[in-house]
């Protein structure tokens, strides 16, 4: 009789099955973007294209601003992602490093912000930036997103699995609070800041209800609203809407197997506590 567990096969096949059925909605996508549009409605229907086409993607490059909606979307994304990281890091350090009265109970309250949906905040949200004239501008999209304490939660599990005495020697040299975050526990938090980075452009690149309220002028739209015109009032051509899908999803794909092994590191070490 065999010593070997059947569990790590067991899993392993496991594993892949969810993988599989986590692609197979992007291949899909992709393939129908580059289908004929009587083959998108062929019975029964087909994996692969017979004939793969680019007029889908033509259409979208150059009847609809799809570049200035790209543009768009880069900018907000980038903004958002930037400005997380910014607020971010020295949030997470007062609440890791430095002690004062009331903390931990503060943190509590702010993570339990985490809680409250979006749609909840959107009307006053929504006024708010009309009182700013911030309505259908780039703040108006990411300045909302910045705030979300996701970043400093992320980042405040990462510090605290940091050991304190290399704080302490940093001290002995003589360095203050801001050299310490920036020589000592920042080199040390690349893979935390690196799952911190995609999640926030991901989160950026995809935000749908927020900015389908705050923009109103075509030339103003994220990828996302742009994709909800594409589709139409009437009728809806599933071959430029794939198309114009599969366009928007390559950044943050590139983008996530880029940075995919920094993130996996990062992500497991912050669940380390």
């Amino acid at each position: 009789m065999s010593g070997r567990s059947p569990w790590p096969r067991v899993l392993l096949a496991a594993m892949t099955v969810l993988a599989l059925l986590w692609v197979a909605p992007l291949f899909w996508m992709f393939a129908t973007g580059v289908k004929p549009t009587p083959e998108i409605f062929a019975t029964p229907p087909r994996l692969l294209p017979g004939m793969p086409t680019g007029d889908h993607v033509h259409v979208v490059l150059t009847r609809w601003p799809f570049a200035r909606w790209l543009l768009n979307s880069v900018i907000v994304a980038t903004a958002t992602t930037a400005l997380s990281v910014i607020v971010s890091i020295p949030a997470a350090y007062v609440f890791t490093r430095l002690r004062w009265w009331g903390r931990d109970a503060l943190f509590l309250v702010f993570l339990s912000s985490m809680l409250i949906p979006l749609e909840v905040n959107v009307i006053p949200l929504y006024f708010l930036m009309n009182r700013l004239h911030l309505l259908n501008t780039y703040p108006a999209v990411f300045l909302p997103m910045i705030g979300m304490p996701i970043g400093i939660f992320l980042l405040r599990q990462f510090f605290v699995n940091i050991p304190a005495e290399l704080d302490d020697a940093a001290r002995v040299d003589g360095c203050g609070n801001l050299r310490i975050l920036w020589h000592v526990i920042l080199p040390l938090s690349r893979p935390a800041l690196a799952a911190l980075v995609i999640y926030m452009f991901t989160f950026a690149w995809n935000e749908f209800f927020w900015s389908m309220i705050a923009l109103s002028s075509p030339r103003m739209f994220t990828l996302p609203i742009g994709l909800r015109a594409l589709q139409g009032a009437y009728d809806i051509d599933y071959g430029i809407l794939m198309a114009g899908a599969s366009l928007a999803a390559l950044p943050a794909l590139v983008l996530f197997l880029f940075l995919q092994q920094s993130i996996i590191r990062g992500i497991t070490m912050t669940a380390h506590k």
